[in-house]
């Protein structure tokens, strides 16, 4: 039987071969078709093009004496034809690929198979599946298309919906996250709840303050004293292309992060972002492995904090167009941090935590315990280690609040990583000879790739080992309560 297109999710619960949108092959390989057009109209310019421009503009002899009339027809009649044989080539070429890209879903995995030549086939265990963000680039958001990236546990195991109608991408996440069986009933809509919501203004301020703009601002005063100095109008190419490069990286910032938002769905936190091109994913607090907290120099004053996480299963077709998400929150005040926190580790709700949290962030390792930390629960960095990290050794040390192992590393961009011991995959304690020397020694956290730093430096070697039995202990003891059997996956909205 032929698969026909997939216009109602509900479709999918058969098993049945279904075809994407007529458009995905378009949207999916526009690139290698501008690609080629571009090749096509380079050798034509030089050939056909200019020439004729020449002859007409009389700066160059028809040396043939052929009329210039029909040399313009010839060309125009020449480049019409290579126009025709690339359409008819990209429009055979993008039918097959269409035909051949399918996507079926039963009560055990979801499938897609795609690829004329080289085919593949990738698969992702229902049971498996963490979550499923919905993707919305500029060209397919204006044709009202989305496309669904499933992110499933495992190494790459993600598996990519591109295009379906954006009502159909709805309806299908909604289909793929609903417990699997021979019948599925309707489930009652989700209570989404608007948490936080960064203002485009302050974002840009954030911009705006930033280092990267300091290491701007510092290249356009060296390349304009430069100009000035050498009085030659070829040195101003330098501050033209620093404003340039300036204007770009925010502009690149400003609308592939703006409008960024935070809501809850039943304990699970849904980020929203981008001003063009947008991006929505849910992401459990299950799926966070380590957090981190953190704040460059020049926020200091403004009180603001950035947080990203390194998060369980991240997009399988992750490049610079499909964000991540490990970005959770941009810019933030105190307030809002301090919530960010509460809602990604739901064990450190309590004001006792936040209390530590704030504590660590804001004061000098020697004075924790005198703000709720437990002196038994923490290891600072030794006086020795001001000869390995000068600025950052009197903040730098490790504690236990609550069921999250905390890492405060940093003077002049302040972090604080949060990982939960349930989390932690293993620990260790490493020597370089710049420690050795000292009698320090450096203690890491391993957890899953992400942006989170979870190392600190400069510990004394005994303290290190004391704090590494410790962290090994409580680490094997949080493994043991995590329940072992997993949980009929929630209907979803």
């Amino acid at each position: 039987m032929t698969p026909a297109v997939l216009r109602h999710a509900a479709d999918l619960r058969g098993g049945q071969w279904f075809r994407l949108h007529p458009l995905t092959p378009v949207l999916q390989g526009g690139v290698v078709l501008l690609g080629l057009a571009g090749a096509a109209f380079a050798a034509l310019w030089e050939t056909v093009i200019l020439r004729t421009i020449l002859v007409v503009a009389g700066v160059e002899d028809d040396d043939e004496g052929s009329d210039v009339a029909y040399l313009i027809a010839d060309s125009l009649g020449f480049i019409a034809l290579g126009a025709i044989v690339v359409l008819v080539v990209s429009a055979t070429v993008f039918w097959l690929q269409w035909r051949v890209h399918v996507v079926r879903m039963d009560d055990d995995v979801l499938e897609i198979q795609k690829g004329v030549i080289a085919k593949s086939s990738r698969r992702a265990r229902r049971d498996r599946i963490n979550t499923i963000g919905v993707r919305r680039p500029l060209i397919p958001r204006l044709l009202g298309l989305a496309k669904l990236d499933v992110q499933a546990a495992g190494n790459d195991a993600n598996v990519v919906l591109a295009y379906l109608p954006y009502s159909v991408a709805q309806e299908v996440r909604r289909e793929i996250l609903q417990t699997p069986g021979p019948s599925v009933q309707e489930s009652e809509p989700q209570v989404v709840t608007r948490e936080l919501e960064v203002s485009l203004f302050r974002y840009l301020a954030s911009l705006v303050v930033s280092v990267e703009s300091v290491f701007f601002g510092t290249v356009l005063v060296g390349t304009t004293v430069a100009a000035l100095t050498t009085d030659e109008l070829v040195a101003w190419l330098g501050p033209i292309a620093t404003v340039f490069g300036y204007i770009t990286f925010l502009a690149d910032r400003f609308f592939r992060v703006g409008n960024f938002v935070i809501d809850s769905i039943e304990g699970d936190v849904r980020v929203s972002l981008g001003l063009l091109s947008t991006s929505v994913e849910t992401i459990p607090p299950a799926r966070i492995h380590a957090l981190q907290i953190s704040q460059p120099w020049p926020w200091k004053l403004l009180g603001w904090w950035r947080v990203d996480a390194n998060l369980a299963s991240t997009p399988g077709s992750q490049n610079k167009k499909t964000p991540a998400h490990t970005l959770l929150l941009p810019v933030a005040t105190t307030t809002e941090m301090l919530r960010m926190v509460d809602l990604c580790l739901p064990g450190l709700r309590d004001d006792s935590s936040r209390a530590q949290i704030t504590a660590m962030l804001g004061s000098d390792s020697k004075d924790w315990d005198d703000h709720g930390v437990p002196e038994m629960s923490l290891v600072t960095a030794s006086k020795r280690a001001r000869y390995r990290i000068p600025l950052s050794a009197g903040v730098t040390g490790s504690a236990v609040v609550g069921e999250v192992v905390a890492l405060r590393t940093g003077r002049w961009i302040a972090k604080l990583s949060l990982v939960p011991m349930a989390r932690i995959q293993s620990s260790s304690v490493s020597q370089g000879p710049w420690h050795r020397a000292l009698g320090l020694s450096s203690f890491a956290l391993e957890s899953v790739e992400g942006p989170v730093s979870t190392r600190v430096l400069g510990l004394d070697t005994s303290q290190a080992l004391r704090w590494w039995d410790t962290v090994h202990e409580l680490t094997v003891s949080a493994v043991a309560q995590r329940p072992r059997t997993r949980t009929p996956r929630k209907k979803t909205t």
